[in-house]
């Protein structure tokens, strides 16, 4: 791997009692750059830690098309009163979403990232279960490209906008079809892919072994040809999620609580180390400028072990 070439991060969120100096001296002891900030808020954090941070996360909320669109006796079926809305969304309408979106961008602003990353998907809680999906990727990419394009100023020209691929509708499959159907909507030129490693696994329900898993990333991102530089970055974890996702009842649970929603969707994006050279055949084929360490550990902590296991093979 040409390490001279890329920083390399993990994907971690400052809790208040974070220090900016003790967070810095645990990243570097594990030869890391920094941090991949995961910035969840619409206020500056009180603790801003931008020394230690490479990039910045930003909100993600999984459901928004409904919404956006102003299908209400879609949305109302999930949100039923305005305090669910502003719970969910930080407002009742549309624009009001807009302003809090720029307001979470402003929060990942003030952290001096190099990049900030946002996710293109939409899917409800049922189609999770279901896979009946009500939209399909063009019209997620669509409306992606026309919500960015309102809070697109606020971005400086020096920090990148990644878009990250998920497994659900949106950019999911990182076609060439669909990667120049998001890119050709966007203003700007500050903008990039966010190729999450695992999400690609989880879209291939044959994957079986970590080879099965390099051989898909590396084939799609050839596939790409000149737009594989569109991928600044990537998020680099395993997921074998097949036989879950092949095996998954159908039928939604009734009022599933966040514990089961949170279970489920783990269990179908794994976020587990690599373990074989195939880290160091990705890395080379997609040369990032930036990698991310995104790895599940138990508790609120840095995933120290399991970036020993990933970090050996790069």
């Amino acid at each position: 791997m040409k390490e001279d070439i890329l920083k390399q991060s993990v994907s971690y969120y400052v809790m208040k009692n974070d220090t900016e100096n003790e967070l810095i001296a645990k990243i570097h002891a594990l030869g890391l750059d920094g941090i991949e900030n995961l910035i969840y808020g619409y206020e500056p954090a009180e603790n801003i830690c931008a020394k230690a941070t490479v990039g910045a996360h930003l909100k993600y909320w999984p459901t928004w098309m409904d919404f956006y669109l102003g299908k209400e006796d879609i949305y109302r079926k999930d949100y039923p009163t305005d305090k669910d809305l502003i719970d969910y969304y930080g407002a009742t309408t549309p624009d009001g979403w807009i302003e809090h979106i720029k307001l979470n961008i402003k929060a990942a602003l003030a952290e001096k990232p190099e990049y900030i990353v946002w996710h293109v998907a939409d899917c409800r809680v049922e189609e999770t279960w279901t896979r009946q999906f009500r939209y399909t990727s063009e019209e997620v990419l669509e409306k992606t490209a026309e919500i960015y394009s309102q809070v697109a100023s606020i971005v400086p020209d020096d920090v990148y906008v990644l878009f990250e691929n998920i497994f659900w509708p949106g950019l999911c499959d990182l076609t060439p079809h669909e990667v120049d159907y998001l890119f050709s909507r966007l203003p700007y030129k500050n903008v990039g892919i966010m190729l999450d490693t695992g999400h690609v696994m989880n879209m291939d329900w044959t994957i079986k072994t970590e080879q099965d898993g390099a051989d898909r990333i590396c084939r799609i991102v050839k596939e790409l040809g000149d737009m594989k530089n569109l991928i600044k970055g990537i998020h680099l974890s395993c997921s074998f999620s097949g036989e879950y996702q092949r095996n998954l009842e159908r039928n939604p649970p009734k009022n599933p609580d966040m514990g089961v929603i949170l279970n489920h969707v783990t269990s179908i994006d794994e976020h587990k180390p690599f373990k074989t050279e195939v880290t160091a055949q990705i890395v080379d084929t997609i040369e990032p400028e930036y990698l991310t360490h995104e790895l599940f550990t138990n508790g609120h902590s840095l995933p120290v072990e399991e970036l020993k296991v990933q970090m050996k093979y790069l």
